[in-house]
């Protein structure tokens, strides 16, 4: 009989965390997952995670799936020791066919690697107790779709099993994040204003953030010109950055193919205008769709207080680049489709970059490069 043999001694966690309102709806869809976790893209593990998978007592059978299941990186550190390989069929070796994990069965939640034990949730702790789902899952979004009430945040107890860390976050941060999570995300849930529109006023909160911390957030000026419409300049910008991602990102490389294909060829305001039509006729709710994804996805990446950026504002940047880069796919991608499955399908596709790999950074270098960068090119962009 298997058995847990060494395994690592994490400590439970249990305290209130602010989590969104649909997190207490989440469970696993199992078998009737269209897009399971364990297919098609690179996990990694850290090390004592790793050993302590290579230290359990199990038949031949098992051991063997368990060392072709985790490979170490050519280049690995304590945080980032291993990946999670794929069979033949893009499968981790160690899925059923039932649609579960053969660890998991046999060991019970303990053991897995805690990348596959909270998946899609995403516990943070260091600058607030919070914890959400990711975008890249298909059942989150649709818990975000199922009404078009907003995201609204509560208090719930959970606990957690894993190693605890001094984040050294001052006090003084810690307030700064709580107040400026808090009115970046009533700015973008108020639809009495475009989403673009809200998108921008993010920009201005965070440009007066830069030169004043302390500043009454409730002074800040947040008057948005009216811009104008430039097609081909923002879908050379954004066919430019699909050009990178094709080369770089394997999970959405053919999506972005098809994408540049169909801007590129023909007419690209007469393409682009017969996308829209479709879209906004197939998906009369999609701007409460993005902003939901938008909110989620912002709250589960801890904005604006992430690590890739040297100031606020290049967290707006990034945030421009997230919305326009996923209505560009779903404009083209959606040119021929009209169900809710085909739409999350692609969205979750394109948050398994969005939220697990460095895409914050790679979008913001990208749209540097096409220069864009000041407020009134974003407005430009994001009208496209």
């Amino acid at each position: 009989m298997a058995r847990l043999n060494g395994l690592e001694k994490s400590e439970s966690i249990k305290n209130i965390f602010i989590v969104p309102n649909y997190y207490k709806q989440f469970s696993c869809k199992g078998t009737d997952c269209r897009n399971t976790c364990c297919s098609g893209w690179k996990v990694t593990i850290p090390m004592n995670q790793y050993f302590s998978l290579h230290g359990l007592e199990c038949n031949k059978s098992l051991r063997d799936k368990i060392d072709r299941a985790f490979r170490p990186l050519q280049t690995p550190t304590k945080e980032r020791y291993a990946e999670i390989t794929h069979n033949q069929n893009g499968d981790c070796p160690l899925l059923l066919k039932s649609g579960y994990c053969e660890l998991h069965s046999k060991f019970g939640e303990e053991v897995l690697p805690s990348v596959c034990r909270y998946y899609p949730r995403g516990p943070k702790m260091d600058y607030a107790l919070e914890s959400s789902c990711t975008n890249s899952c298909e059942k989150t979004l649709e818990l975000l779709f199922e009404n078009d009430d907003p995201i609204t945040f509560e208090k719930r107890e959970l606990s957690f099993k894993m190693p605890l860390k001094s984040n050294g976050v001052s006090s003084e941060d810690k307030i700064l994040y709580h107040s400026v999570r808090i009115y970046c995300f009533r700015i973008l849930a108020d639809r009495t204003h475009s989403l673009i529109e809200r998108i921008l006023k993010i920009g201005k909160v965070l440009s007066a953030l830069d030169i004043d911390k302390s500043i009454d957030l409730n002074s800040i000026d947040l008057s948005i010109p009216r811009y104008h419409q430039d097609i081909l300049k923002s879908y050379r910008a954004l066919n430019s950055a699909s050009d990178w991602f094709v080369e770089n990102s394997p999970n959405i490389s053919e999506i972005c193919k098809d994408s540049i294909l169909y801007f590129s060829l023909g007419d690209l305001e007469e393409n682009y205008k017969s996308a829209v039509q479709h879209f906004n006729g197939a998906f009369p709710n999609h701007e409460v769709y993005f902003e939901k994804m938008l909110i989620n996805s912002l709250f589960f990446r801890q904005f604006p207080f992430q690590d890739f950026s040297a100031n606020f504002y290049e967290e707006f940047i990034s945030l421009c680049g997230m919305y326009s880069f996923t209505r560009y796919l779903s404009l083209a991608t959606m040119r021929d489709k009209s169900s809710i499955e085909e739409f999350i399908d692609l969205m979750t596709k394109a948050y398994r970059v969005i939220s697990h790999t460095r895409f914050e950074r790679t979008i913001l270098v990208l749209l540097k490069a096409e220069g864009i960068y000041e407020l009134d090119e974003f407005g430009i962009l994001l009208q496209a």
